[in-house]
């Protein structure tokens, strides 16, 4: 696979460390020259508008998670088990160029809500065998979890102090080992008898 040109990668470079400081609002084509030392032309040779150049930066971010949760794998567990853990570790990660970027990204997010196709896709993707039984919605549960905590340290709703935050994280994990088993617990056991009761 050919590397991507070099002038491409200044550009989207540039393009993040102004979403990540000003917000996407502020990124512009004369900002961008500014920032990457390129002329308007050879922006404009690569990102034509401002969406494409808005797509690709999402693009690049989206693969930027991927990288962050194979890199959170554990190796010594079930590939499955393995996923799930590398998700909870990068979206507790703490970030803060991560969070500035999709901070940042919001305001156009919310004013083009196709921009986020690329991000749509990736969770369908991410979702494609996932299981309904009470196994696969506990670990949706806990990608739920570790999402639900990375937008609300995200927008500062709630801080937790450091020795509790590490204790959550800690919880979800060892959650994740226990109900990523394909085999039925006692709890999902139970559980399965009194639906089955309740539905006569």
């Amino acid at each position: 696979m050919p590397r991507p040109p070099l002038a491409r990668t200044k550009i989207l470079l540039a393009a993040r460390q102004i979403v990540e400081r000003s917000g996407a609002g502020a990124l512009t084509y004369d900002e961008l020259a500014t920032v990457s030392g390129l002329t308007r032309g050879g922006i404009t040779y690569h990102f034509p508008t401002k969406d494409d150049l808005l797509r690709s930066l999402l693009d690049d971010d989206i693969k930027q998670w991927r990288a962050s949760e194979q890199a959170s794998r554990p190796s010594n567990v079930d590939p499955a088990l393995a996923e799930l853990i590398g998700f909870i570790r990068s979206h507790t990660s703490e970030d803060e160029s991560k969070r500035r970027f999709v901070a940042g990204m919001l305001s156009a997010a919310v004013h083009q809500p196709e921009l986020l196709d690329s991000c749509r896709s990736e969770i369908a993707r991410q979702r494609g065998d996932q299981r309904w039984d009470e196994a696969g919605l506990k670990c949706y549960l806990l990608r739920l979890a570790a999402a639900g905590l990375f937008w609300e340290e995200l927008f500062q709703l709630h801080p937790l102090p450091t020795k509790v935050r590490k204790q959550l994280i800690a919880l979800m994990e060892r959650k994740a080992e226990q109900w990523s088993s394909t085999e039925p617990t006692a709890e999902t056991a139970t559980t399965d008898a009194e639906e089955q009761h309740k539905n006569r």
